[in-house]
């Protein structure tokens, strides 16, 4: 069963759902799809749900609270729940809850920099800041409390910005996977990919990438720790995409766990380009991947996705003209270009590329995406000089 959020499903979620027929819940419009027969939505312990929006967890939530599959989710979706669950396997990792108030209260030189700062419950890196200091923590603070947490139009069960959660800042290579537990519980890994940043501050979801190199040196640790956490909560038939980082020991630890989906918008579909895996429908049909195969047929180029943002004080209404055929110039090997719909929040393009070295993300690391809007303040001044 998926829970669909029609106003956007992305290319390759589209050919999974008309080859393989999966039962399928509209969340919009409160719907079976392609189940004639059936007039109630009803789900069973242990089935297999996946869904393209975080907000079909509230309605699980709401419906279906007994299930495992919800527990789990809330679980993960509640960042300091979370911790708390992993508290004894990484004793020595530092985290702390505090609403607003507390924050702005809080003695800035009792915490153990550098930190992450982000949303209790959060979407993709919204929110997301590193912080190194008491003076860089003090002026967070500030700038939370002006701006009241901050304006957001995500709903506030999957983006809240009123409890945050302090963290220790891991050292190390950031990887980003997607896989499911399957009926006896083995982990699947359907992707894996390697997170790279513009430098030290950087938080943003600019640039994934994956090759067989990546394949090679990680898919047999992170298979061994999903082992290890799908043990200790007893996951069967569950989706997931899960962050984590590896320190400088080796240790791989969590940073989170999305419940029930793939990587967002799409961005999922990178390992369809690069080593030929649409995890929708290998999900669906409860297909493992033989990874040895896939190395081996893999070529040698980096194969990468960038999401295209504006600036978050900046909503589509604000837009005039987004240069999108001038911002395609700038990839040397585009494998598609995507233009987001006007509810992606301030995504307005999901870009997937390859490149024979790291040269190709570097560049795009380094541009300024605003470069390619022009505001309608913009033009409305352009206008007027020109009358």
């Amino acid at each position: 069963m998926i829970f669909l959020d029609p106003n956007y499903i992305s290319p390759m979620l589209q050919e999974a759902l008309i080859r393989t027929k999966i039962p399928m819940y509209d969340i919009v419009n409160q719907q079976l799809i392609n189940e004639p027969q059936a007039t109630t939505l009803e789900l069973q312990e242990n089935q297999l749900i996946i869904i393209n929006s975080e907000h079909a967890i509230k309605l699980l939530t709401d419906q279906f609270a007994h299930l495992n599959a919800t527990k789990w989710s809330n679980l993960f979706k509640n960042k300091v729940a979370f911790r708390r669950f992993l508290a004894s396997s990484f004793p020595s990792f530092y985290f702390k809850e505090s609403t607003l108030h507390e924050l702005s209260m809080m003695d800035s030189t009792s915490i153990p920099y550098p930190i992450i700062l982000k949303p209790a419950i959060g979407y993709a890196s919204v929110g997301v800041q590193k912080i190194k200091d008491a003076q860089q923590f003090t002026e967070a603070v500030q700038q939370l409390v002006k701006n009241n947490g901050f304006a957001t139009s995500y709903a506030k069960d999957i983006l809240n910005f009123q409890t945050f959660i302090l963290e220790t800042y891991i050292e190390g290579q950031e990887l980003a996977v997607d896989a499911y537990f399957n009926e006896d519980g083995k982990p699947i890994i359907l992707n894996l990919f390697a997170r790279m940043f513009r430098d030290a501050e950087d938080m943003s979801d600019r640039i994934y990438y994956t090759s067989k190199q990546v394949l090679a040196q990680y898919l047999s640790v992170v298979e061994k720790y999903l082992s290890e956490l799908g043990a200790s909560l007893e996951m069967r038939n569950y989706p997931f995409h899960i962050e984590l980082r590896i320190d400088a020991q080796g240790i791989l630890i969590p940073i989170e766990v999305n419940p029930l989906r793939f990587a967002g918008i799409g961005t999922t579909e990178l390992g369809t380009y690069a080593y030929d895996i649409n995890p929708y429908e290998y999900v669906f049909n409860k297909w493992e991947p033989d990874w040895s195969q896939k190395i081996a047929k893999m070529d040698d180029r980096i194969y990468s996705f960038t999401c295209a943002e504006f600036d978050s004080h900046l909503t589509f209404e604000d837009i005039d003209c987004i240069h999108h055929e001038k911002l395609k110039q700038e990839f040397d090997h585009l494998l598609d270009y995507r233009i987001m719909p006007q509810d992606s929040g301030t995504t307005f393009a999901v870009i997937f590329f390859a490149s024979d070295s790291f040269s190709q993300n570097e560049h795009i690391l380094s541009l300024d995406f605003m470069s390619f809007i022009t505001t309608k303040n913009e033009a409305l001044a352009l206008s007027s000089s020109h009358n």
